[in-house]
């Protein structure tokens, strides 16, 4: 019977472990069918920065930056992300409203507010939405990302609009004068080999992209997709 009773607590501890708490924030916007910027807290110590849009039939998500996070004792969360290396910086008031102190130039001002809390299953962690690129496909991406640098035979490419197709919202401007903008972002970009690296004004380097014949691709998470492909389209 005892032991009948210690397998049946040491299933419930089990059963317990295998679940972990998500807590989700938000910043209100007054259009309810306008995107909103949000911020996933896993209790695993990861988090998914992102835009969100929740209206209606309609859903979508796109995510910006994805990593581990650590709290301070003085209400600070540190975000370390996870592609490329940088680090962004949130404080949470005692009212749970967590503004940006460091971040993307886009974030200046914003707050989020605590929308609630939910569990998911930690035994299915690498399948659900909230994984991050595994360490094989993290390390393939940063071995081929030094590979792009690295290449002494470079490929075509020029300034100007990239789209991934015409007209589409979503332009990244890339200007003869070394600057860029597109909808989140704007400052600096560099060339190296076949890579190109773009710096925000506020943050410093926040993503990459291969240079292809007549395309670039962004190869990570960003506000694009995975192995998105941009183009330069005739105006």
């Amino acid at each position: 019977m005892k032991r009948i009773f210690v397998f049946i607590i040491a299933m419930m501890i089990s059963s317990t472990s295998a679940f972990g708490q998500v807590y989700e924030y938000e910043c209100n916007t007054p259009d309810p069918a306008a995107e909103k910027v949000f911020l996933t807290l896993c209790d695993n110590s990861v988090y998914i920065f992102g835009f969100r849009l929740d209206w209606k039939d309609i859903y979508s998500e796109s995510i910006i930056s994805t990593g581990f996070y650590e709290k301070n004792h003085n209400d600070t969360i540190v975000f370390n992300d996870q592609v490329n290396g940088y680090q962004m910086l949130v404080k949470k008031d005692i009212n749970n409203i967590i503004s940006v102190v460091r971040g993307w130039c886009f974030m200046k001002d914003i707050k989020l507010d605590y929308k609630g809390s939910h569990s998911y299953n930690k035994t299915n962690y690498d399948s659900t939405y909230y994984t991050l690129d595994s360490r094989y496909s993290l390390e393939n991406l940063i071995n081929e990302r030094e590979n792009y640098r690295n290449q002494t035979v470079l490929r075509s490419f020029k300034p100007g609009v990239y789209e991934t197709a015409q007209e589409s919202d979503n332009k990244l401007i890339i200007n003869i004068d070394g600057t860029y903008q597109d909808l989140l972002t704007e400052g600096i970009w560099r060339r190296e080999g076949n890579l190109i690296t773009f710096y925000d004004n506020c943050l410093g380097e926040v993503f990459t992209a291969f240079i292809e014949d007549g395309y670039i691709v962004v190869k990570h998470r960003f506000y694009y997709s995975n192995n998105e492909r941009l183009q330069i389209f005739s105006e």
